[in-house]
């Protein structure tokens, strides 16, 4: 919305990160100009912006046992999960990494390409979702789903931005770079600051 309501003429692409996709690259030639995404480390050899902050919830259908049983890690670890594919060969998504790091594993049993696809699934099955709050509640105001919390205290979960050098001190950059700021302050609670 703003957007098209600031700049009407530009042109905006939105491209998936995959493993096989060098956006570190693809910044660098200027075929991208931002990249935006939740690395449990992100790069360190470019410039970046904490967009959002939010904590890590459980989704799932709202006929799904553990709906309104209590649950218990072993649980949790022990159900099929619904999970986002990789999009970088060198790092671990946020919840992959946090269990690899404590020795737990999860049953990865359906794996999906885009965030968006996971809380589809999750209605009619015995799948799980572990997702930011912020997008968990977003789906549940729409989808027969229940948000519950984790069974075991996750880092948080934190949305950057990334950028190059070559394109750091630009103006039509810097402006970009504030609009996605803007819209990542309206996704968190009202009752928060603005994000770090």
């Amino acid at each position: 919305e703003a957007l098209r309501r600031e700049a009407p003429r530009a042109r905006l692409e939105v491209h998936p990160l995959s493993p096989t996709f060098d956006y570190e690259q693809a910044l660098a030639d200027g075929h991208l100009d931002v990249v935006i995404g939740n690395w449990p480390q992100p790069p360190e050899r470019m410039h970046l912006s904490l967009l959002l902050e939010d904590e890590l919830v459980c989704v799932m259908g709202r006929r799904h046992p553990l709906a309104t049983a209590e649950l218990t890690l072993e649980r949790y670890l022990a159900a099929p999960h619904v999970v986002p594919a990789r999009y970088s060969m060198a790092q671990r998504g946020v919840v992959e990494t946090f269990l690899a790091s404590r020795r737990l594993s999860r049953d990865a049993r359906v794996v999906v390409p885009y965030f968006e696809v996971a809380p589809h699934l999750l209605a009619g099955s015995d799948l799980l979702f572990t997702t930011a709050r912020h997008f968990a509640e977003h789906f549940a105001r729409q989808l027969p789903l229940t948000v519950k919390a984790l069974p075991i205290e996750f880092p948080t979960m934190r949305f950057y931005q990334l950028w190059h050098e070559r394109s750091h001190q630009q103006a039509s950059h810097r402006w970009l770079r504030a609009l996605l700021t803007r819209a990542a302050q309206r996704l968190k609670p009202r009752d928060e600051g603005p994000a770090r």
